[in-house]
């Protein structure tokens, strides 16, 4: 067997090349130096770097002491650091970081919910989903088709609007600026408008021609005092209950709903379908089957309000309000009562309409039109769709509906967006 020379790499030589180390005669290891000048394991060649030993230092430490690992060097003690050459407070010092660090758990990876910067982004994305209110053109056209109505989306709208009419006084604005006109006419002594006898006709006698023209023997002598009355009657007792226990119970599901995320950016992309592929879908949506509950006693709510000739007259009482709703928009009438606009004038008459009544309105009709097709809504988009839902339900003054203050509004939490 041949004999191979080999080069002794000593503590004032760098082990730049191969070589061996021996101890009375007998190869102890091999040092390889790499081009890239880093002596044995690379992260505890910068580790001892970092604590300010040389290449001959790092050199003995490796090759003397066998350290192939930051393991291995975390236990080395502080004397043998300083027997091959380090400094003892640099030794010491890097012994306590190297124990601490290895004292310390795993930490488990952290995901980071994304960032929603724009919150018109998800209010779009709650828009996209509800089905938007009809213009009053389109709802008119819908109650004048043919044949005998039926209960739709149009029938709803009517119920609405008449129920709300009737809870804001709109149906007493008529006789109420009427009056208001003549006293004031009388006052100033001048004659009185020409609207004056419209508003007068208006009360006296109702014409449904435009919206009955297709159902033979229907005209406006139908809608008696009487059949109106009984109709708001069971707005009030069937409707109006079912509408307001829909949102408790919407409202109730989603503060569990939000419960369940410590953090509103969360929430607010696990609405926006943001949390997809983030980790964070382990949080499931509390059990909707509450909602679909509060949706079907609603649309039997209002299958109870539209027997008998129900749908018929909610037509007549929304196109009614419809009317009035266009009167008080024309911008000369409240110079007819001695005030300056609208605001006034409608506090002048003392009625319970506010400047937000067609907002109201057009929240409320949009609110009802999309809770009664909850059963259409899919399970993909089904959280998405209620916490719209939601969103649109908290535009919503229900302490005015209900006729109390506050109403069932402090049930509700902060907005999402």
């Amino acid at each position: 067997m041949s004999e191979e020379k080999k080069t002794v790499v000593t503590s004032e030589e760098v082990a730049g090349a191969t070589g061996v180390v021996e101890e009375g005669g007998s190869p102890v290891s091999t040092i390889k130096k790499p081009e890239s000048g880093v002596i044995g394991n690379k992260e505890v060649y910068e580790t001892l770097s970092k604590y300010g030993a040389d290449q001959a230092t790092i050199a003995k430490i490796v090759n003397e002491l066998g350290v192939e690992s930051i393991k291995e060097l975390a236990v080395l003690e502080a004397s043998e650091l300083t027997a091959a050459g380090m400094k003892l407070a640099k030794a010491k010092t890097m012994i306590a970081e190297l124990n601490a660090s290895e004292s310390k758990p795993e930490q488990p990876a952290t995901v980071t919910p994304p960032t929603v910067n724009d919150r018109a982004i998800v209010q779009q994305q709650f828009e996209a989903l509800l089905q938007p209110v009809p213009n009053d053109e389109s709802w008119l056209n819908s109650l004048k088709s043919g044949g005998v109505l039926k209960i739709d989306d149009s029938s709803y709208i009517a119920a609405i609007r008449a129920a709300l009419a009737d809870v804001a006084g709109l149906y007493d604005i008529p006789e109420k600026l009427a009056k208001a006109m003549e006293q004031y006419a009388d006052e100033t002594e001048e004659q009185v408008d020409p609207m004056f006898f419209s508003l007068r006709k208006s009360l006296i006698r109702r014409n449904y021609s435009e919206i009955f023209a297709a159902i033979d023997g229907l005209d406006g002598s139908f809608v008696t005092d009487g059949r109106r009355r009984e109709f708001l009657g069971r707005i009030r007792d069937t409707f109006w209950p079912a509408i307001i226990d829909s949102y408790r119970a919407l409202d109730s599901w989603y503060q569990a709903f939000r419960a369940a995320y410590t953090d509103p950016s969360m929430l607010l992309a696990a609405l926006g379908g943001g949390m997809a592929g983030a980790g964070m879908s382990m949080v499931a949506p509390p059990d909707a089957s509450q909602l679909h509950d509060a949706g079907d006693v609603l649309v039997d709510a209002i299958n109870r309000v539209f027997r008998g000739t129900g749908v018929q007259i909610a037509a007549a009482m929304a196109y009614d309000a419809n009317t009035i709703r266009n009167t008080l928009e024309k911008p000369g009438l409240p110079a007819m009562i001695g005030v300056k606009n609208r605001e006034l004038m409608l506090k002048k008459i003392k009625t319970n309409v506010s400047s937000n009544y067609i907002r109201l309105e057009q929240n409320l009709v949009k609110y009802v039109l999309n809770f009664v097709k909850h059963d259409t809504v899919t399970s993909d988009v089904e959280s998405q769709y209620f916490a719209a839902l939601w969103q649109l339900g908290t535009q919503i003054d229900w302490g005015e509906l209900n006729g109390e203050k506050g109403g069932i509004r402090s049930m509700t939490g902060s907005r999402v967006l």
